[in-house]
This record gives C-alpha cells, structure tokens and sequence, in this order.
C-alpha cells in the first residue's frame, strides 16, 4: 500500500473515532429533547438510508446469492447491536452523564475479546486476561461511585452497560455473518432490520406530541448523528478494515472515551473527576494490553466490532 493512502486512513479512522466520541454526547442530548423510541427509529432509519446509498456498490453483487442462514444472522445482528444497543443506550443515557456513559462503551473492545475467548474459543492470552481486568476495573470505578452526575446515575450506568453488551454480541454474530456475507451486506441489512424494529415499537407504543421538545438545532443534530457518524462513519470505518486489517483498525478505539471526555465538559459543562481520569487510564491501559501481540506467534489477537456505530 502507498505510503499517502496509508496516512489517508489513519486520519480517516482518527476522524471517524472523534465523531463517534461527539456521537455520546449528541445522543445524550437528543435523549433529553425525544423519547427514547422515536430518536432511537429516527436515527437509525436515516442512517439505514443513507447506507443503502453509501455502499450501493460493495452489497449489491452477490445478494441474491445469500443464504437463508446468513439473512438469520443479519437479523440477529440489527436486533442486538441495532435495535437493543440503541434503545438502551438513549435510555441510559438520559440517567447518567456523557463522560461516564462514553467511559462504560469504551470497555467495547475488551468485553468482546474476553466472550471471544469463552465462546469462540479464541486463545487464552495472560496480557489479554489482564488488560480485561484493569478495563472492568476502570468501568467498575465509574458504574458504582456515588459522585457521578445525573439524575439516577447507577441505574443509568448499569443501562448503558447492558447496551454496551448488546452491541458486544452483534459484534459476536457479526463475526459468524461475514462468513457467508460482505461485511457492507451485514452492516447494510443489520440497520435494515434494526430500523424495522424500532418503527415497529415506535408504531405499537406511540407518545403524545406534547413530550417533544425539539426546535431545528435538535433535528439538525440528530441528522448529524444519523447520516455522519453512523453511516458515513462506519463506511469509512469498513472500508480501513477491508485496507489494513481489524487488529490495526480497532486500536483507535483508544480515541473514542477521550474525546466523549473533552465534548461532555465543551458542549454538556460536565466536570471531569479524578475518578474519571483514572478510569480512562484503567481502560486505555487494558485496551492496550487486550490487543496485545500474543508472544511468540506474531499473532494480533482477535478483537471485534466492525459494525461501531452508535
């Protein structure tokens, strides 16, 4: 690969991590502006949209080819990284603080290396096993103290926890679903089916006009978190997959909770603790042990989400 395009894609990633990291906090403050179904459909059927358009190219050869059992798969995808992670996190966040929240969804990469290694049979790694432990210290830190700002912050943390883990199984069932589909078919078709659902919820539980409290800012916001940094972001995310490889790609996760620290603090006023700045150590330190070169192998070991997008 050219030395330019190379470059090219390690600033694309830094962007697309930035983004992601404003995207907590946007959905923090759109979750106080929608209910929780309708932002969680809007959002999502924009962004399903604007796949369909992105990647026209990379998931249209070959679809009729796809096998039932792949379309099961895709739909397990939207149901659990879609549709469960996004009603849980617009809930949890309404509960907690951006910081807090954007710490817990950090700990993505090291949930999804540790159920990896206990249902995929991915190799036991003592650096792996540790960083895991130094992450969920870090989480552990920011779920239970007593000083986190927010209405319910507890409940709201253990919300945004349990999303977290949603989207930690898609990326699970991705890992299955890419064997037999694209992985711009699976990310497609996952916000397809994810977006149906949260419609369909929309349309079984619907809310008087009365609690919206939206003005165009706030629309122009959640556009902004549809179509930017979920779609765009995660075909740009893809495309540095399918270039240089997950193991290199999913490093840049080590951006995502710094930059929700700096957005929360620039556009939500949230103080930043001592404790937080000890969580992020905690989690960036076992991010970095967690993706670890496994000794004598030369092997990277096998992180996880293609599909990051909240």
């Amino acid at each position: 690969m050219e030395k330019k395009k190379f470059y090219l894609i390690l600033i694309s990633l830094s962007i697309v991590t930035i983004i992601w990291g404003l995207n907590v906090i946007m959905i923090k403050y759109l979750s106080g502006t929608f209910p929780v179904v309708q932002l969680s459909a809007w959002r999502i059927s924009m962004a399903a949209l604007c796949l369909l358009i992105f990647t026209y190219s990379k998931w249209k050869p070959g679809i009729k080819k796809l096998p039932l059992s792949a379309w099961g798969l895709i739909f397990l995808v939207g149901f659990t990284s879609i549709f469960l992670h996004q009603l849980l996190i617009s809930q949890g966040l309404r509960f907690t603080s951006g910081s807090a929240g954007s710490l817990i969804l950090g700990l993505n990469p090291l949930t999804t290396s540790l159920l990896a290694m206990v249902l995929l049979g991915d190799q036991f790694n003592l650096k792996r096993f540790i960083g895991i432990g130094l992450g969920f210290t870090g989480v552990l830190i920011v779920v239970g103290h007593p000083g986190s700002a927010g209405t319910d912050p507890v409940k709201g943390n253990l919300i945004v926890f349990l999303s977290m883990l949603a989207y930690v199984a898609g990326g699970l069932l991705i890992k299955q679903a890419v064997k037999q589909a694209s992985v711009f078919q699976v990310t497609t078709f996952s916000h397809m089916f994810g977006a149906l659902l949260l419609l369909i919820m929309w349309f079984l539980f619907p809310v008087e006009p009365s609690v919206y409290h939206a003005n165009l800012f706030a629309f122009g916001v959640m556009v902004f978190s549809g179509c930017i940094a979920t779609a765009l972001c995660t075909s740009w995310w893809n495309m540095a997959i399918s270039e240089i490889g997950p193991s290199k790609t999913t490093l840049f996760l080590n951006v995502m909770p710094i930059s929700s620290l700096f957005f929360a603090a620039l556009f939500l006023n949230e103080k930043i603790h001592w404790y937080h700045a000890l969580a992020l150590l905690l989690i960036v330190a076992g991010i970095y042990l967690g993706l670890a070169r496994q000794k004598g192998t030369g092997l990277p070991a096998k992180p996880i989400s293609i599909n990051k997008a909240l």
